[in-house]
């Protein structure tokens, strides 16, 4: 391809940006491998540079079939004997057939089909990735293609060595350079308001195992002395969460629950993992427990970053679960969990309705197994027997063994236990680990059904976007008593102290980003058909609202005002479009004769006038077009000709025959060119 001009040259460097792009993406936001996007970079800079230099590559053109058919069998043999991965191999397949066309000479149609491999690459990336950073590179994508349209229109015409004027193309390389900008910006916006407009569909989980995305930590099917304080030395926001019906206690007081775990060993607790099933489903709705009555009901919107763990977190006593988020399971111990082919998941959102507490009811006491006590605890079991006593019930009782753990006991970064009965017996410090696990077994040896709960209590409060923050650094494990008949959260860990290294403040830029990522994964990654009609429905009770205010302004004293404004407004518009279209009737469109100018004939005008040739309003097209021969002689053979098929194509009888038509085109793309300073023909 040529790149004579400043216009043109942009066009050709736009086209080879397109798709150096698509494989910048796949490397940015994919585990694609390293070593095949290296070889494609390495053949993108060796085919630019070739084809600036003009280089022939008439041997290398031969070998292209050759070398096609090797990276299939390579593709072919990575399925069959390699990764054993159908996308890993189709990756690899379209990563080499890329290279070799980057490699070859490049004719419009070779030109099209590395356009549609990057395209794809670029869809590869966006169905990877739910990262914000992917947005400017969107942008950097549309704005290259817009780019690479024009580039190989440009080398069409070369290609076809047409006569045809090149219409709006020549242009100055400045302006060429605006028209591209602004064409990558419209294409960004009209993105951004189809995911405005469209709802999410879950297409990204065939294609989840290419996401370079970081997991937070989930939770083990073990919990030890060190699980959850491991976890907490994360700053990494684990989820966001709104409340469109808040609830009476503030949000930083609820505890987000993941997992319960009710086997103890002298090392932790396990998870039992009995009774698993899926939960009972009625369209995007599962229902995952009783709704108590006379309790009323809390609603919290959780944004769930990607993690390594299928464990899905709810807040205490849940009633109903709702999103596009597969198949759910529960077991007999509380815990939910999705039912992935993988071990983790991507960014969700879902809604949970819960209660907040559930009033002593009659109800069946869970199993045995809730009342378990291994041999090699016996003495901690002992002691919660002893220090709960036979006196009162079991709310008084489980309380009994609370003040005993809050008086005695202190939390420790720097010295904690190394087990239950040192912790117990001998250094009463530990962690929040230490705590859950020392109370569920006091309990069970009190005769009180028990298990230890693993999540994340409390967060920072977000003011700006009336949400909550939860990090890894609020991980947290309590206790669940079974106490009049329901389950009761019973938390025997000391509150932090004012210096805790776990205490997260954000400043106002780190919370404005926050609300930025927060806003990213709501209405972009997570934007539901809910959403919309939520949105839908807002909007018009806004508008009625609106309706409400303007019928009541001043009273009916004041509608007659109002109309007579409105009507006003109206027929003022409808005389300023009159008046504009009849201005754009008179004279020759712009200087003179009916109708209006074609475009070939309307940039010849504006051509001259931008040039000078125009020198008193009203001056036709064949004063200008004198003006111009006077300062350009070599313009009169074109010019004279062009004026006879103008003013018969203007002015005639009869309409000029298609030939002549387009030899009037184009003549008036030949005087433009050759009017235009410094290029007099």
């Amino acid at each position: 391809m040529s790149v004579r001009g400043g216009a043109r040259r942009i066009a050709w460097w736009s086209l080879r940006a397109q798709w150096g792009v698509g494989v910048l993406l796949l490397a940015l936001f994919t585990d694609v491998s390293r070593g095949a996007l290296s070889v494609t970079v390495v053949a993108l800079a060796a085919g630019v540079a070739m084809d600036l230099g003009g280089v022939r590559r008439d041997g290398l053109s031969r070998l292209g079939a050759p070398l096609a058919i090797l990276i299939l069998v390579a593709a072919a043999a990575d399925l069959l004997i390699g990764s054993r991965d159908l996308l890993s191999s189709i990756t690899l397949m379209v990563l080499g057939v890329q290279s070799i066309g980057l490699l070859l000479p490049k004719r419009v149609r070779d030109g099209w089909q590395l356009c549609a491999v990057s395209f794809l690459e670029f869809l590869a990336a966006a169905a990877s990735t739910d990262e914000l950073l992917f947005a400017p590179f969107a942008f950097l994508f549309l704005t290259s293609s817009a780019g690479a349209m024009w580039g190989l229109h440009l080398q069409h015409e070369e290609e076809v060595e047409s006569e045809k004027p090149s219409g709006g193309y020549d242009v100055p390389a400045r302006a060429a350079a605006a028209a591209i900008a602004l064409s990558g910006a419209g294409g960004f916006l009209l993105c951004a308001a189809l995911f405005a407009t469209v709802p999410r569909l879950d297409f990204r989980l065939p294609l989840h195992r290419l996401s370079r995305a970081h997991s937070v930590t989930g939770f083990s099917e073990t919990i030890t002395f060190r699980e959850v304080t491991g976890v907490k030395t994360s700053r990494r926001v684990v989820a966001r969460v709104e409340f469109p019906v808040p609830p009476r206690r503030p949000p930083t007081a609820l505890y987000l629950r993941g997992v319960s775990y009710s086997r103890p060993d002298a090392g932790g607790w396990k998870i039992a993992r009995t009774g698993t099933a899926r939960a009972p489903r009625a369209g995007f709705h599962y229902i995952v427990g009783s709704a108590p009555g006379g309790v009323p009901l809390s609603v919290a919107d959780i944004t769930l970053e990607p993690a390594d763990h299928p464990a899905l977190f709810a807040y205490v006593h849940p009633v109903t679960v709702e999103g596009a988020i597969g198949e759910m399971l529960a077991d007999g111990e509380g815990n939910l969990s999705l039912s992935l082919p993988q071990a983790g998941h991507p960014t969700m959102r879902y809604r949970v309705r819960f209660a907040e507490e559930i009033p002593p009811r009659r109800a069946a006491a869970p199993g045995r197994e809730f009342l378990e006590i291994p041999a090699e605890l016996a003495p901690e079991s002992a002691l919660g027997r002893e220090i709960a006593g036979d006196a009162g019930n079991d709310a008084e009782r489980a309380d009994r063994l609370l003040r005993f753990l809050r008086s005695g006991f202190r939390y420790t970064l720097t010295d904690p236990a190394s087990s239950l009965r040192e912790f117990l017996f001998e250094k009463r410090a530990g962690y929040c680990e230490h705590f859950a696990a020392a109370l569920a077994m006091m309990l069970r040896g009190a005769g009180i059904p028990s298990r230890v709960a693993a999540g994340y209590y409390g967060g920072e409060w977000s003011d700006l976007g009336r949400y909550l923050i939860v990090r890894e650094s609020d991980a947290h494990a309590w206790t669940e008593g079974w106490i009049d008949g329901r389950w009761v959260t019973l938390d025997a860990t000391p509150p932090p102290e004012g210096d805790s290294p776990f205490l997260v403040r954000t400043g106002k830029p780190g919370l404005y980003l926050d609300w930025v990522r927060q806003r990213w994964d709501k209405y972009v990654i997570n934007y539901s058909l809910r959403m919309q009609a939520e949105a839908v429905a807002g909007g018009w009770s806004a508008l009625r609202r609106t309706g409400r205010g303007f019928r009541g302004l001043g009273g009916p004293g004041a509608r007659t005002p109002l109309r007579a404004a409105a009507l006003a407004g109206f027929a003022g518009l409808g005389l300023f479009l009159l008046y504009r279209l009849s201005a754009g009737r008179k004279g020759e469109a712009p200087h003179g004769g009916p109708g209006r100018l074609p475009p070939a004939y309307a940039r010849l005008a504006r051509r001259l006038e931008r040039e000078g040739y125009r020198p008193v309003p009203g001056t036709s097209m064949g004063g200008m077009l004198s003006e111009a021969v006077r300062s350009r002689p070599a313009l009169a053979g074109n010019a004279g000709r062009f004026l006879d098929l103008y003013h018969r194509d203007r002015f005639g009888a009869r309409p000029l025959s298609p030939a002549e038509r387009e030899e009037a085109f184009r003549l008036a793309g030949t005087l433009r060119r050759g009017a235009r300073s410094g290029r007099a023909r």
